[in-house]
């Protein structure tokens, strides 16, 4: 559906076409993606913190939503630059990538936070409408593989959490004869979740889930539905895993059985840890003018030193 056009600078232009091609990600270059789109709307929360319902539009106000992967970076990076820009107001909604998207397709939100690439449904929408869309990577992260702080399990290898996920292996002591023989209570994101569509695309080899998996509606439900269970397996964020240790413990990804453990955490989460993937905003740049400034911001040494910070890899 798209031809890309790579340029040796930062920026990629996609361009509709009637063919599908594959999904192209960048390596440390910011990318650019215009794609028909339906215009953009800013809209208030009438209160000048970071969250806040949609309201009144202004030509002030600056409306996120999308990945919660990206939630709590997005509302530090909106709390720092209201701090040095007076009389802007930036509300950050809760929401996950399938719902910033289609709500920045309605044009109801003016930036949507993304943990994957648009998917065929959100890019034959973009194509059959004429406002251009820009894609932006503003940093990276891997998707971690979490149990409870109260687990043993150290390692795991892709080939065995497949097989977990898709209900073929269901009891703890199958991937660890020292176990007992207790079943693995498995949780997984719902379809609209970026993260969820990574971890099915690269782990699952693109297979649904097994009925084995209880489906959470947020990265924060995932967590606390580990937590309250000692048996339990699941997947977030490598940066909200960090910040989340009395919550869920992330375990060392192995490629095959034979392979080595792999590092964790921190800058490692985006390099060494096998699930990286970047990070995406989405706006539309017939509104470029109003939210220019913030992305800049995102991706200048400010915001990237708060990618840092907040456990992800910068985009630069």
């Amino acid at each position: 559906m798209y031809q890309v056009m790579a340029k040796l600078t930062n920026k990629t232009l996609i361009k509709p076409i009637r063919k599908p091609i594959a999904n192209v990600i960048g390596s440390l270059f910011l990318s650019a993606a215009c794609l028909g789109l339906a215009a953009c709307q800013g809209g208030s929360d009438g209160s000048g913190g970071v969250r806040g319902e949609p309201g009144a539009k202004s030509g002030t106000a600056i409306m996120v939503q999308g990945s919660d992967t990206m939630e709590n970076l997005m509302e530090q990076w909106a709390r720092n630059y209201m701090a040095k820009n007076t009389g802007i107001q930036i509300s950050v909604q809760p929401g996950d990538t399938g719902s910033g998207v289609a709500d920045l397709l309605r044009g109801k939100i003016d930036l949507a936070t993304a943990s994957r690439e648009m998917n065929a449904a959100e890019q034959k929408l973009a194509h059959d409408t004429p406002v251009r869309l820009k894609r932006l990577m503003v940093a990276r992260d891997a998707v971690a593989v979490v149990v409870n702080p109260q687990n043993k399990l150290k390692t795991i290898d892709l080939g065995d959490l497949e097989k977990i996920y898709l209900g073929e292996l269901v009891s703890w002591d199958q991937l660890d004869k020292s176990f007992a023989k207790e079943p693995i209570r498995v949780f997984g994101r719902e379809t609209s979740s970026g993260t969820s569509d990574y971890f099915q695309e690269h782990v699952l080899k693109g297979k649904p889930f097994g009925t084995v998996v209880k489906v959470m509606p947020s990265s924060e439900a995932m967590m606390g539905a580990i937590m309250g269970n000692r048996l339990a397996i699941g997947f977030v964020g490598m940066a909200q895993a960090e910040m989340a240790t009395d919550k869920v413990r992330v375990l060392q990804l192995k490629l095959t059985n034979a392979s080595p453990a792999s590092a964790q955490g921190g800058a490692l989460s985006g390099s060494d840890y096998p699930l990286s993937r970047p990070l995406y905003l989405y706006y539309s740049a017939a509104n470029e003018a109003r939210v220019k400034k913030f992305v800049d911001y995102c991706l200048g040494p400010d915001g990237q030193k708060a990618v840092s910070s907040m456990g992800f890899m910068p985009a630069r």
